[in-house]
């Protein structure tokens, strides 16, 4: 039984008579005007009308991947989603999680996709490059958020965070500030060439993607090892992004506590990722729709996956690696 993440609903069940308790797992979402909120929205009900008989879910916003990976490997969630340089440094108590320390207490159950980050300008902007940028009031989304320490990552790499004005609003005002040019420039996680809040201000103004140059892209990428070279397609349905950009991409993985047994996680994943499931789940929010038991990449870091997702993966046909298969109790 998880602490805090894993609550026992005595009292309600009391009241209806329920003989046993079932185990209510906290999943954890995202900030308004990201992609994350809605995804685990849905996902939460998904959850419950299928195996909402078993076990009670409850949907909980965050600010994202840092508060994810914090309050799951805590016990405070239960699950969640998070970017791989959050897990790792949670993992290995470096970067952001130096003062934490490091922390295992949780496990991988899904790769979810690829996401990009995307820095952009109103597409009039006189902003061309990232050294234009120096002097500018330059929106690094809301401290504490995995997209946030993605944009101070790359423009420290660039040497350029004691030359811009930085600001840390969230999504949805962060787009609002740059469609009324209270800030000049707009970073954040794209998923994974799309930010929602983004996509709606160019349909009233048209929005510009910036390129790193080849040599600016290979010193982020040099700089954070978890991160990896990306470009950019022209975007269709993002009005102004005619022209590619070179980027950085990153994984997103969802983790769950280690304290979830193996049988509650095999659950959640048949009933997120089996194909009819997760193609109705997709139809409602696009962002499930690359879930995967792709695991590979997390043998260079040492990260573990969940016994119970190692299971229902394999029953999939996939080949999960075995070394990092770790379970409860296991370091």
């Amino acid at each position: 039984m998880l602490l805090r993440g894993l609550i026992v609903a005595t009292s309600m069940l009391a009241w209806t008579g329920t003989v046993s308790a079932a185990e209510t797992f906290r999943m954890g979402g995202g900030p308004s005007g990201g992609a994350w909120h809605p995804a685990w929205s849905a996902a939460t009900q998904q959850l419950t009308k299928e195996i909402g008989g078993k076990y009670n879910f409850q949907y909980s916003p965050s600010q994202g991947s840092v508060e994810n990976v914090r309050r799951v490997r805590l016990g405070e969630l239960a699950s969640g989603w998070a970017h791989i340089p959050q897990i790792y440094e949670a993992w290995t108590g470096t970067g952001g999680f130096a003062k934490d320390g490091a922390n295992q207490n949780f496990r991988i159950l899904a790769n979810v996709q690829e996401q990009t980050q995307i820095v952009a300008v109103l597409a009039d902007s006189p902003i061309k490059s990232y050294q234009d940028m120096t002097g500018k009031v330059v929106n690094l989304l809301a401290k504490g958020s995995g997209s946030g320490v993605n944009c101070v990552n790359m423009f420290t790499a660039l040497g350029l965070m004691d030359k811009i004005d930085a600001r840390y609003l969230g999504f949805a005002a962060a787009g609002r500030a740059l469609a009324d040019r209270q800030v000049d420039v707009y970073c954040s996680a794209g998923v994974p060439f799309t930010i929602p809040a983004l996509t709606e201000i160019s349909l009233r103004k048209p929005v510009r993607y910036i390129s790193l140059s080849p040599d600016e892209q290979k010193k982020i990428v040099s700089s954070f090892k978890f991160y990896s070279p990306v470009t950019i397609p022209p975007q269709k349905d993002v009005k102004g992004v005619d022209a590619p950009a070179l980027s950085i991409g990153y994984d997103v993985w969802w983790i769950v506590s280690k304290q979830v047994s193996d049988q509650a996680a095999y659950d959640m994943l048949k009933a997120i990722a089996d194909p009819d499931k997760l193609k109705a789940l997709s139809s409602t929010v696009s962002t499930w729709q690359n879930l995967s038991g792709k695991f590979d990449s997390l043998k260079h870091h040492n990260i573990f996956v969940h016994p119970g997702a190692a299971k229902y993966w394999s029953e999939r046909g996939v080949k999960v690696p075995a070394e990092i298969v770790k379970g409860h109790g296991s370091s």
